[in-house]
């Protein structure tokens, strides 16, 4: 049983452009990406990320200013900004940084924190807010998992990949067999938010006995990933998803909002909340065929 799993930064990088353009706060010029091939064979995970079977292209949608950080999706960077919002992005952007690790070098997911917080703090629409936090989650998410080359469509593929998994493990397999294994197996589980399997075989991985120093930081790191930096962007996502919802609504475009936050909830172990917003999708007559039968599905996987 083998997977074809390759990290972000390989060869297969998607295909972008660049131009430099004003910054829209303050002085200087940023860079804005624009995508000019990519293709969506990596497959999707349960939260609805998606995947080129090359690099991801959210990999360069933010764009952040060198002069003073202020970042923003590149679409938007012709945006005027009125004067009178300066108090409030600049707060935002002294909030974000307090969160890095490094305040001078940001990680891909700290520029969209920093971009979702001056789109909050700008008055945009919740969704958008909700989706710069998904965005930032699974850019996480690439650094710890990589790409699946044969395409990893949804929760139901990953979670028959971890039955056969599981099977296979029973066999005599070779002391590299199994560390491939149980490698693999922890990024399937991980892109199909079943964290309790997830958690099982990382620890089993960090376990064997035959890991090299490389391996052990990969495995530390989709560790640390998962079970840190993820949450946490995805608590953020879940809140603006929440303020998204409070006003009502059945239209596609929501209830796909309310299938998202029932999937953030399951994958942050809140699953009461997460089987009611599930039951709110599986039951109504206004969601997309495909977002019901994921949120059926998954609400299956919880015992209904």
């Amino acid at each position: 049983m083998m997977w074809a799993f390759v990290m972000v930064g390989t060869a297969l990088a998607t295909g972008v452009t660049h131009e430099e353009v004003n910054c829209p706060y303050g002085e200087g010029k940023v860079r804005r990406y624009h995508k000019v091939s990519s293709n969506n064979l990596g497959g999707y995970d349960s939260d609805l990320a998606r995947y080129s079977t090359r690099a991801q292209f959210r990999e360069f949608a933010v764009s952040t200013c060198p002069s003073n950080y202020f970042s923003m999706l590149g679409k938007d960077l012709d945006l005027v900004i009125p004067p009178e919002k300066a108090p409030a992005i600049d707060q935002a952007i002294a909030e974000s940084r307090g969160t890095w690790t490094n305040p001078d070098e940001p990680e891909v997911w700290e520029r969209y924190d920093t971009a979702a917080r001056i789109s909050a703090a700008l008055g945009r629409d919740p969704l958008a807010v909700a989706d710069l936090y998904l965005q930032a989650s699974w850019t996480a998410r690439d650094h710890a998992v990589g790409i699946y080359v044969g395409g990893l469509n949804g929760p139901e593929a990953a979670k028959k990949i971890l039955d056969i998994g599981a099977k296979e493990l029973k066999k005599d397999l070779t002391p590299e067999a199994t560390k491939l294994l149980r490698y693999n197996l922890a990024r399937v589980a991980h892109r199909g938010g079943f964290v309790s399997e997830r958690d099982a075989h990382l620890e089993a991985f960090l376990t064997l006995p035959n890991l090299t120093p490389e391996e052990r930081q990969a495995g530390l790191r989709m560790q640390h990933i998962a079970t840190v930096i993820e949450p946490a962007l995805q608590a953020r996502a879940i809140s603006a998803l929440k303020a998204a919802l409070a006003s009502g609504g059945d239209s596609q475009r929501l209830l796909q909002a309310r299938y998202q936050l029932a999937d953030l909830q399951r994958r942050i172990g809140q699953n009461a909340a997460a089987k009611r917003d599930f039951h709110l999708v599986a039951q109504s007559g206004s969601a997309s065929d495909d977002v019901r039968a994921l949120a059926e599905f998954l609400l299956d996987t919880l015992g209904g």
